[in-house]
């Protein structure tokens, strides 16, 4: 879990797309929330940035959308659209102290999974036409931390732990609104916190990069 990259700060980001059900293979989510928290090496909050996004090709939110999310029409039509939000992310980011060209990069992006880079902002990248972020190619994943750290607490069916896994086997009261992209990245801080009570000291490194031949399937 070596990185050779000099890391002043941690970036934990969670994002919230439209969905339907039953599930629709020709579905393309679209990011419809952004929650990003900023942390020092000593996992100090430093700043927090939360945008709602409003959708562009399904504009019109799903009833299992709102109900999952909590997200509501109201929001989405008054939010603008993702390269405007996009853009005041990156702004804030560097108004922050983020380097984001790769020579410079002094952070490390921390998610919840492979799911937002690799199939989140691939999706959105390919829909308002804009490249993908280098500085999200490689990140890291807390499920994979917390596997790291707690070896014995891999579920036995193969599948990743969820936050709700993640938080009470670490004991971690819950709250905030689950599948809401703020609240769920202060939970991976929680998450973060927890893993270092148990490891002091340990750092949460890249250790993930998206692959080309990663398949973009929104649903198993």
């Amino acid at each position: 879990m070596d990185s050779k990259r000099k890391t002043k700060y941690y970036l934990v980001c969670d994002l919230e797309a439209t969905c339907v059900f039953p599930r629709q293979q020709d579905w393309e989510p679209e990011i419809i929330e952004i929650g990003a928290i900023l942390l020092d090496r000593q996992l100090e909050r430093i700043s927090a940035f939360q945008r709602f996004v409003c959708p562009e090709v399904n504009g019109i939110l799903t009833p299992f959308c709102r109900e999952l999310t909590k997200i509501t029409q109201r929001d989405v039509d008054r939010a603008y659209s993702f390269p405007d939000v996009y853009d005041d992310l990156l702004e804030w980011m560097r108004d922050n102290g983020l380097k984001l060209k790769p020579e410079r990069q002094n952070f490390t992006f921390v998610t919840d999974g492979i799911f937002d880079c690799n199939q989140y902002i691939r999706n959105q990248c390919k829909l308002s036409k804009l490249k993908f972020p280098k500085w999200a190619k490689s990140f890291s994943n807390i499920k994979k931390h917390f596997n790291y750290v707690l070896p014995h607490m891999k579920r036995t069916d193969r599948r990743s732990n969820s936050i709700t896994d993640m938080m009470e086997k670490l004991k971690i009261p819950m709250d905030g609104q689950l599948h809401r992209a703020i609240d769920d990245a202060k939970q991976v801080v929680k998450i973060m916190k927890g893993l270092r009570e148990l490891r002091p000291n340990f750092e949460f490194t890249d250790n993930e990069t998206i692959k080309p031949y990663w398949s973009m399937r929104f649903f198993d």
